[in-house]
C-alpha cells in the first residue's frame, strides 16, 4: 500500500486497474500467479508496474491464442460454407441439366416439323428455366430469321414480334453472335429499348413489359446457325445467376437433341422418297411405254374406218401382242402397288440398299424384296 501510495496519481490508477484485472482473471481460470523468479523484490512502483503488467500478459496469452484459433476456424469454415454453396450450387446446375436433357430427348413421339421440334424444345426450357416468354426463329433460304412460334409461360397473350429479322442488322447482340461462330448463348440482363440506349432492336418485347433476355444459338457440326429459342423474363438480371458453363451446356445439348431430330426425320423422308422413286420410276416407264404402244394399235383401228376396213385390218391385228402389253402394264401396276405395301412395311422392319448413285435408300422393290406373306 505504502509503494502504490508513492507512486504518481496516474500510475497508481493504472496499477489499481492492472491488479482488479488480474485478480478478475485468476479467478476466472482458477489460476494463482507464477512468478518468473520468486526471489524477486518489489522495492517501489518501478518495479511493481512491470510486475503487474507481465502476469497480465501471461494471462491473456492462452486468451489471444483461444481467440486466435476461433479466427482461423471461423475462416475456415467461411472457405468451407463457400465450397458448399458453389458444390451446391454445381450440383442443382447439374440436376437441372439432366433434368432438360431427358425433358428434350422425351419431348414428341411422332415425325414432326421443323417447326413443332423447335416449338417443343422451347416449351421445355422456359418450364426448366422459369422464364416467362419463348420465342423460336429458323433461318429460311433467303439468309432471314423468321418467327415461328411464340408463347407464354401461362398461356396470356404475346408480343407482336418481327415476323422476320435480318442476319446484319447492326449492334443487335442476338444477330452478331450468330455471325460469329464461337458463341453459344448471349444473355442480356437489362433488355432497354434502343431509344433509352439499349439493346434491344426488337424492341416490342420491351414495350410489354420484358427485361431481360437468354437467347439459345442452335449451331449443326458445320458451326452454321440453324435456329433459335429466346426466353424472355420481365425482372432485370433474372438469367445471371446461371453459370456460364451451364448456359453453354444448355444451348449445346438443345442444339444437339433438335439439330439430330431434324436431321433424322430429313434422312427419314429422304430414304423413304429415293426408294419410291427408284421403284415407281421404273414401274410408271413400264406402264406409259406398255400403254402408249397399245394406244397406237387402237388408234391405227379406229383410223381404219367401216367395218369392212375394220374386217381387213382385224385380219392383220395381233391380239396376243395386245393381250402382252396390257399385262406388262398391269405388271408394273402391281410392282407399284408392292412397293407401296413394301413402305408400310417399312416402318417397323426398313431395309436399306446401295442405289446406284451411292445414295442409302429404302429398299421397297417387291421383286427383290418381297413383303410379308409373299
Amino acid at each position: 500500500m505504502n509503494i502504490i501510495a508513492a507512486a504518481p496519481a496516474p500510475v497508481r490508477r493504472a496499477m489499481c486497474d492492472l491488479m482488479r484485472s488480474i485478480k478478475a482473471g485468476l479467478d476466472a481460470g482458477g489460476k494463482t500467479p507464477s512468478f518468473i523468479d520468486g526471489r524477486a523484490k518489489v522495492f517501489d512502483w518501478r518495479s511493481l508496474l512491470p510486475m503487474l503488467s507481465d502476469i497480465r500478459v501471461k494471462l491473456d496469452q492462452p486468451v489471444a491464442a483461444r481467440l486466435r484459433r476461433r479466427g482461423k476456424a471461423k475462416q475456415a469454415l467461411a472457405h468451407m460454407e463457400q465450397q458448399f454453396a458453389t458444390m451446391r450450387r454445381s450440383h442443382e446446375e447439374l440436376s437441372l441439366t439432366v433434368e432438360i436433357i431427358y425433358a428434350l430427348i422425351n419431348v414428341g413421339g411422332e415425325f414432326q416439323t421443323p417447326e413443332e421440334v423447335l416449338e417443343q424444345s422451347a416449351e421445355v426450357l422456359i418450364e426448366l428455366l422459369e422464364a416467362d416468354l419463348f420465342v423460336c426463329r429458323l433461318r429460311d433460304t433467303c439468309g432471314e430469321w423468321i418467327n415461328v412460334a411464340a408463347n407464354t409461360a401461362h398461356g396470356s397473350s404475346t408480343p407482336i414480334l418481327v415476323r422476320a429479322m435480318e442476319e446484319n442488322i447492326p449492334g443487335h447482340p442476338v444477330m452478331e453472335a450468330v455471325a460469329a461462330k464461337k458463341w453459344s448463348y448471349v444473355l442480356s440482363n437489362n433488355l432497354m429499348s434502343s431509344e433509352r440506349g439499349g439493346e434491344s432492336y426488337d424492341c416490342v418485347a420491351f414495350q410489354e413489359g420484358y427485361r431481360s433476355r437468354l437467347a439459345f444459338i442452335l449451331r449443326g457440326h458445320d458451326t452454321k446457325p440453324f435456329g433459335l429459342i429466346m426466353l424472355y423474363s420481365r425482372a432485370v438480371d433474372f438469367f445471371s445467376h446461371y453459370d456460364h458453363s451451364f448456359l453453354s451446356d444448355c444451348s449445346r445439348i438443345v442444339s444437339l437433341t433438335v439439330g439430330s431430330r431434324l436431321e433424322v426425320g430429313r434422312d427419314a423422308l429422304a430414304k423413304a422418297s429415293g426408294g419410291m422413286a427408284h421403284v415407281g420410276n421404273n414401274a410408271l416407264s413400264v406402264i406409259k411405254n406398255c400403254l402408249e404402244l397399245v394406244k397406237e394399235d387402237m388408234e391405227a383401228v379406229v383410223q381404219a374406218g367401216p367395218p369392212a376396213a375394220l374386217r381387213e385390218i382385224g385380219l392383220g391385228f395381233d391380239l396376243a401382242r395386245e393381250i402382252e402389253l396390257i399385262g406388262c402394264a398391269l405388271g408394273g401396276a402391281e410392282r407399284l402397288r408392292g412397293a407401296i405395301a413394301n413402305l408400310l412395311d417399312a416402318v417397323d422392319n426398313p431395309r436399306i440398299m446401295h442405289y446406284i448413285r451411292g445414295e442409302e435408300v429404302l429398299d421397297l422393290d417387291p421383286i427383290t424384296c418381297p413383303g410379308p406373306g409373299k
